[in-house]
């Protein structure tokens, strides 16, 4: 066993293990780099109001994000990106995938995306009749 475990350290001699520890630092903080700011990526001093029918729902890290139709006032179809908190945080909160499934049409507020894409953070998610079923300081009752 001395001789495979000598052969290993020639092997990863300096030259190779600096790379070798740079790379595995890096897989593990992109992750962190790729959270984002809420602010740095929304507008925060404009609200956005939307109405639409939900086309897909993502539960992936860092962020749950719905896909919306969104029926203008002069008929145009947008395609809107809503970005919620991360599936861990609004699973506490009493969310459940199931909870928007496709084809339900909501009404959401929230703050647009700096860049005017039609993206948007959501702070709030209600059905067509008014019923609560997402906000960002909680579940609502």
């Amino acid at each position: 066993m001395k001789q495979f475990t000598d052969g290993i350290s020639a092997i990863l001699s300096s030259a190779t293990q600096i790379p070798a520890m740079l790379a595995i630092a890096g897989f593990f903080a992109a992750p962190a780099l790729a959270h984002h700011s809420v602010v740095g990526e929304f507008d925060t001093s404009r609200e956005v109001e939307l109405r639409g029918t939900v086309t897909k729902v993502e539960w992936y890290n860092p962020h749950i994000w719905l896909a919306l139709n969104v029926i203008r006032e002069d008929g145009r179809l947008e395609s809107w990106d809503c970005e919620m908190g991360s599936p861990n945080q609004l699973i506490r909160l009493g969310w459940k995938k199931t909870d928007l499934p496709i084809g339900t049409v909501i009404r959401t507020r929230g703050n647009p995306a700096r860049d005017d894409s039609k993206t948007c953070t959501t702070r709030t998610v209600t059905l067509d009749d008014g019923t609560p079923v997402f906000s960002r300081v909680g579940r609502p009752e």
